[in-house]
């Protein structure tokens, strides 16, 4: 499971970090600076821009990829978490 987790993070942020690079080009195209700039630190900044100024449907490819990204990390990080549960709970002192 952990590595169909890992592969369906690793497209996610790729395809996070492809959507960030496009709408960038698209904020400076446009001639709109101050939400490029602010979209460099604020990548939520771009997604509110591209439903803004009527680009949809790549802000909804975005977000899908951001699900993409947490499914993929949830699906490496539960098995982990679990294990340290249980080993957390035999390391317990009896009460």
């Amino acid at each position: 499971m952990s590595i169909i987790g890992g592969l369906l993070a690793f497209v996610g942020i790729i395809g996070s970090i492809v959507i960030w690079i496009m709408t960038l080009v698209k904020c400076f195209k446009a001639g709109e600076t101050l939400w490029g700039v602010l979209t460099i630190f604020f990548p939520i900044v771009g997604l509110i821009w591209l439903f803004v100024r009527k680009h949809a449907k790549l802000g909804v490819y975005w977000i899908i990829a951001g699900i993409l990204a947490a499914i993929g990390y949830g699906m490496v990080l539960a098995p982990l978490i679990n294990k340290g549960m249980q080993d957390g709970m035999h390391a317990m002192p009896p009460q």
